[in-house]
């Protein structure tokens, strides 16, 4: 199977086609009909000593055919390529080499040739030893003295195609990940966004184009992003923002941002990433309520613990008094000063109280030792 894509608008003559051939890898061997001709191929253009110097240091695979595809000559990179001899490989037929082009593919490619002169090839090519790979093949049609030949210059895409199967795997891990990332250029415009970014600010597919950072961010915050492509600025950024939504609570989101280089290390812009940390907001403001509650009620335990014994006394001391009756003036005078000396310490405790802008929680001890003590708030010297 082929597709066939015109690259270039013109004359027939400067066109260039591309084919794409799906591998079929059980159809190929390293057998063929030898019908070998040369005829003034060899005892002319090749035999020229600058011709064949070009011809064997050619950077690509280069095999010369006849219009039926039989190999005339091959050079020493398409040797080495397809670990098969000069020799071997003028026992072949291109379609021993290139898997998938059978006689329908053939004929399409040579009724291309003759429009458009040149053809880009996207197929599997087989090697007599070892795992095919996958090439990119650019053909010519060649018209000599009455004869038809056919150049096919072959190189190996193997480490081309694992590059873009790892981009293609990164583009994919970006596209799902749960966590909003976002490229801008130099201008902070932003030249990519993930699904997840734009799900987080509620951003029509159609208006992603548009965005920019301080459109995003607001203007300080995108300043304070591009500023980690300037010299000696810090490698990483990171800020944290609410982002509003209507009525909603505000969702926060974490905000990392990094210097984008090219392969010269020359920053080409900024690389950001989005996390939403509003669960972590949230789980901290139960934390401070409950801290809260938690002051309060050491509080009212102070207030209780440092007022009980003055009180105590004071409310012994009226009881005392009634009992009294006036009939013994020195136990009454007595009872009143013991009154008067609660009653002033009772109003220090509160003074401090009131006046305590230092919280210092001490412990308290537990009927049970084996637990952890209750903790009141100190009045010490420091508070009064």
């Amino acid at each position: 199977m082929s597709t066939a894509y015109p690259l270039s608008s013109g004359k027939h003559a400067a066109q260039t086609i591309r084919i794409d051939i799906l591998p079929r890898f059980s159809d190929i061997d390293a057998t063929g009909v030898s019908v070998r001709d040369t005829g003034n191929l060899r005892r002319t253009l090749l035999n020229v000593e600058d011709y064949r110097f070009l011809f064997e240091n050619a950077y690509d695979a280069t095999l010369l055919t006849h219009e039926d595809g039989r190999v005339i000559v091959a050079n020493a990179r398409a040797e080495r390529l397809l670990c098969c001899s000069e020799k071997a490989l003028q026992e072949m037929n291109i379609q021993h080499i290139v898997s998938g082009m059978d006689e329908t593919v053939w004929t399409s490619i040579t009724a291309e040739l003759k429009a458009a002169r040149f053809l880009r090839i996207t197929a599997w090519c087989a090697r007599s030893e070892g795992e095919p790979f996958p090439a990119e093949i650019a053909v010519t049609r060649l018209e000599h003295g009455g004869e038809v030949w056919l150049c096919f210059f072959i190189r190996d895409e193997t480490l081309k195609r694992q590059d873009e199967e790892a981009l293609r795997t990164v583009h994919h891990a970006m596209q799902n990940a749960g966590t909003g990332i976002a490229v801008a250029d130099l201008n902070g415009r932003l030249v990519h966004t993930n699904p997840a970014l734009r799900r987080m600010w509620r951003i029509d597919d159609a208006a992603a184009p548009s965005l920019t950072l301080a459109g995003l961010l607001g203007g300080p915050i995108a300043e304070a992003v591009m500023a980690v492509i300037q010299p000696n600025a810090p490698s990483t950024w990171t800020h944290e923002l609410p982002v509003h939504h209507d009525t909603e609570d505000p969702h926060w989101i974490q905000v990392s941002a990094a210097a984008n280089t090219d392969s010269d290390n020359v920053a080409t812009g900024v690389v950001l990433s989005f996390v939403d940390v509003s669960d972590r907001f949230r789980a901290d403001a139960v934390e401070r309520l409950h801290e809260r509650d938690r002051v309060m009620a050491q509080s009212l335990g102070a207030v209780c613990h440092h007022l009980g014994q003055p009180t105590t006394v004071l409310l012994s001391s009226i009881e005392m008094l009634q009992m009294a009756n006036n009939k013994d003036p020195e136990l009454v005078q007595s009872l009143l000063e013991m009154s008067m000396t609660a009653a002033e310490e009772i109003r220090q405790i509160l003074r401090k109280l009131n006046e305590l802008d230092v919280y210092k929680a001490v412990p308290y001890l537990a009927s049970d030792t084996s637990k952890s003590a209750t903790a009141i708030i100190e009045l010490d010297a420091s508070n009064g």
